[in-house]
């Protein structure tokens, strides 16, 4: 066990040798001058020394203060340069997340204020694309990843949507007047018309005439402007069907067989803020049930 002298005695001994005045260094310390003196003769009494010499003319150190002076402000600045570091280190943990596009523009942005309370000491770096240097990729995708920490977030629940003006008017009418909106994935027509057709039992050929978009994003904001008819996951259009931007059209919905994961490399799954995101992540999903 270390045998240590009174630390406030030590920082008020620094600081009165600092300015060679009990008054100056009261100020500095935000106490009494009598604060000063009192803690300087606890330190004295402690080492068994006297540290200033004091006359009419003021104060100055003796032999054995000018000897402990060096070595103890050598403390202090280790002490203060290691509080600096770990302090630094917090303040500037970095968190690189790569989203897709209309994950991003729909579920993820909206969120950010709640992210910033949640993790208020990390700065976050948002990439549409993985790169070397991503902590965390949330990835539109059928299965986990075998070579991560891959975790499903939710999955997909389609449900077919429009513009709130066109309700009112028979679905049939609908489905055979206006376009079927496709979203693209890797260059085809993702499943999502055909399987929400055959589970409301209506025919197939109402998917055969539409436009294709090469996002989700896309597909929303032209089904909201009466473009045509969309099936879309209903997780990213909650802000719009709750402002009325857009419509629902029937009750049927259809569950995946896409879902988002979060992916996290085996090298980053350890680390606090990453797991304090993977945490965020899953109840923020949870809210939305």
């Amino acid at each position: 066990m270390r045998r240590l002298p009174s630390l406030i005695g030590l920082r008020f001994f620094e600081e009165t040798a600092r300015h060679m005045s009990f008054n100056r260094a009261a100020t500095a310390l935000c106490v009494t001058q009598g604060a000063v003196s009192r803690q300087i003769k606890l330190l004295e009494e402690s080492i068994g020394a006297k540290l200033f010499e004091r006359d009419h003319k003021g104060i100055r150190l003796t032999q054995a203060g000018s000897q402990f002076l060096p070595c103890l402000s050598d403390a202090f600045d280790t002490i203060e340069r290691g509080f600096r570091q770990i302090a630094v280190a917090k303040v500037r943990r970095r968190l690189v997340v790569a989203v897709p596009p209309t994950f991003a523009t729909q579920w993820f942005s909206p969120r950010l204020g709640a992210l910033a309370v949640e993790l208020p000491d990390v700065e976050l770096s948002i990439r549409t694309e993985p790169s070397a240097d991503c902590h965390c990729n949330i990835r539109f995708a059928r299965h986990a990843l075998p070579d991560a920490h891959s975790e499903l977030l939710m999955m997909e629940r389609h449900v077919l949507v429009g513009a709130p003006r066109l309700l009112g008017q028979p679905l049939h009418t609908l489905l055979d007047s206006m376009p079927a909106l496709h979203v693209l994935h890797n260059d085809a027509r993702l499943e999502l018309w055909p399987n929400w057709l055959a589970k409301a039992g209506l025919p197939a050929r109402y998917a055969d005439n539409g436009i294709e978009f090469s996002t989700l994003e896309q597909a929303i904001r032209a089904a909201s402007k009466g473009a045509g008819l969309a099936v879309v996951d209903r997780n990213m259009i909650v802000e719009e069907l709750a402002d009325g931007a857009l419509a629902q059209f029937s009750e049927i919905e259809v569950a995946g067989p896409y879902g988002y994961w979060l992916d996290v490399a085996p090298r980053h799954t350890a680390l606090e803020h990453v797991q304090a995101f993977g945490s965020w992540m899953r109840g923020e999903v949870l809210k939305i049930g």
